[in-house]
């Protein structure tokens, strides 16, 4: 019966002393800092803004014990990304996408859930230029300023090739349409007619121009035999309309916004059958 008994309180001085060291600060778990591609979201509006997730999740017994997350740029200071052509600083946002501010350099998230939802904004005053920004964090659960688990996380984004064309100011008044599809309406066709318009291309990207001519002319909406020749004079290039222009245009990584203009003349209309001609004139661009 009595070394029944001793074993008894040798058990019981065993968890309490388990329970004084837990109490004074004995802290460990698992931690997961994760940067998901496909949650990336992306805003195109006066300003190009780009979200990237950062996930923070933490084991229970963490929670139960750590107080703080901790944010810190690897190599600097403020929350930087390199790309093509220049550093981008981001901002490292909450859950709800409001700013959060650095302390020396820190971000400071106090840990009240298993997991939490942060954010790093990118913005760009137009497009991106076109490539990869890459940028590195380490993640800190942290206990009374004490690191307890730390993990190093890249985080990146690419930016495709782009383009956007759109109408001058000056053709938007005598050519119709818009995104892409836009109808010239030439009047009354007589010999050598001129017309004027222009377009303006952005691009982050270096591109191939193609210009040519469904029909190879103005064709007639029922006699098909019916063809006006005309010409096209695009980037100081002239072509006729049986003919296919191909330009390239190439910078270094950056974003242009370049103004083409076009010169359109008609070619012989003499004895050809009244009626309605039209032709399809495709300008495509290629980004690369």
């Amino acid at each position: 019966m009595k070394l029944k008994v001793y074993m008894l309180l040798i058990a019981a001085l065993l968890c309490a002393s388990n329970q004084a060291l837990a109490k004074h600060g004995r802290c460990y778990g698992t931690l997961w800092a994760t940067s998901d591609p496909s949650e990336i979201i992306e805003e195109h509006s006066d300003r190009v803004s780009v979200y990237l997730p950062l996930k923070v999740q933490v084991s229970d017994t963490l929670l139960n014990c750590a107080d703080e997350i901790w944010i810190e740029d690897v190599y600097y200071y403020s929350l930087v990304f390199t790309g093509p052509t220049e550093y981008k600083y981001a901002r490292l946002l909450d859950s709800q996408f409001n700013t959060m501010w650095p302390q020396s350099g820190i971000w400071r998230i106090p840990l009240t859930s298993r997991s939490s939802q942060l954010w790093a904004r990118l913005q760009h005053y137009s497009l991106f230029p076109a490539g990869s920004y890459t940028g590195s964090v380490k993640v800190s659960i942290v206990r009374r300023n004490r690191v307890i688990e730390e993990q190093y996380l890249d985080m990146a984004y690419y930016s495709q090739p782009q383009v956007a064309v759109s109408l001058d100011n000056a053709s938007k008044g005598k050519v119709s349409g818009s995104n892409g599809h836009y109808q010239i309406n030439l009047g009354e066709l007589k010999s050598d007619m001129r017309f004027y318009w222009g377009i303006n291309i952005l691009s982050n990207s270096s591109y191939d121009i193609v210009l040519d001519s469904e029909y190879n002319g103005l064709r007639h909406e029922t006699d098909t035999q019916a063809l006006i020749d005309y010409s096209i004079t695009f980037d100081n290039v002239k072509i006729s309309s049986s003919e296919r222009l191909i330009r390239s245009y190439n910078f270094f990584p950056g974003v242009r916004n370049k103004w083409f203009g076009f010169e359109f003349i008609l070619g012989n209309t003499e004895l050809m059958p009244a009626g309605y001609y039209r032709d399809n004139l495709s300008l495509t661009v290629y980004p690369k």
